[in-house]
């Protein structure tokens, strides 16, 4: 299968669903042999076959960021299966519980969000750089936020894991630069189950989707339109791109501040 990422091999964690799901699938149509990581099975089965129905080739392996061995363990897999690992999608997170002031989120509320969504992307990275300097360079990337840049009330976990992301990838892209690039995407609000559940928390509406009345205060993108910015930074026609956080927010953040 040819395409913008043939040749290539990718892991993407958080692949059971939503995000994670379509930048799998659209990784498999663009040619690259795809891990799919998940600690959800049956989601990531679902997904798995949808890939190889439209002639993609996928694997899964389940996986539980939070845990050094399992990210080891996928790492290894990826690369005994596939022989090789070029591009690293670490996407999978959590929004925690939201809606809380500081002042009342308990520390082990704090530590998991930091555990999953900040420390999961360290231990991909960790356990994936190796294998990409063995393949002779690669991408490294990770799922931050709108969030991780701007200030969010009642969302200190969310936004502050998000943010370490940021930071974690400026310093590795000055680090790893020329031989691996590291990027990631910051969406803004994707319709997704995610996205719902926040806004119950929250106590708001969801938005409305792109193209209807009111919508441009507060955009709305779907999950292929973050897929879209993921293909991009993994394949060759964003060589010389690194330490960056692309957003994919539909001109929220400048729309409303």
């Amino acid at each position: 299968m040819e395409g913008r990422l043939a040749s290539k091999v990718a892991v993407v964690t958080g692949a059971a669903t939503g995000i994670g799901a379509e930048i799998a699938a659209l990784y498999a149509r663009e040619g690259a042999r795809v891990v799919l990581a998940d600690i959800r099975a049956d989601a990531a089965r679902t997904t798995l076959e949808a890939i190889r129905a439209a002639g993609g080739d996928a694997i899964f392996v389940p996986t539980d960021v939070t845990s050094g061995a399992d990210v080891r363990a996928l790492v290894d897999t990826c690369v005994q299966h596939y022989g090789r690992l070029d591009v690293m999608a670490a996407n999978a997170g959590v929004l925690g519980h939201m809606g809380l002031p500081l002042v009342d989120v308990p520390d082990e509320h704090f530590a998991h969000v930091m555990d999953v969504n900040f420390l999961g992307v360290v231990r991909c990275f960790r356990q994936a750089i190796p294998a990409l300097e063995r393949s002779g360079g690669g991408s490294l990337l990770a799922t931050a936020s709108l969030a991780g840049h701007r200030g969010v009330p009642q969302l200190a976990p969310y936004s502050a894991s998000k943010a370490a992301v940021i930071g974690l990838v400026r310093s590795l892209a000055a680090e790893l630069s020329p031989r691996i690039r590291v990027n990631a995407v910051s969406p803004g609000r994707i319709a997704t189950d995610l996205a719902t559940h926040a806004a119950q928390q929250l106590g708001r509406a969801p938005s409305s989707p792109p193209g209807t009345p009111g919508a441009r205060a507060v955009p709305t993108g779907t999950v292929r339109d973050v897929a879209w910015a993921y293909v991009y930074l993994a394949s060759d026609e964003a060589r010389f791109v690194t330490g960056q956080a692309l957003g994919v927010d539909g001109g929220r953040s400048t729309i409303d501040g």
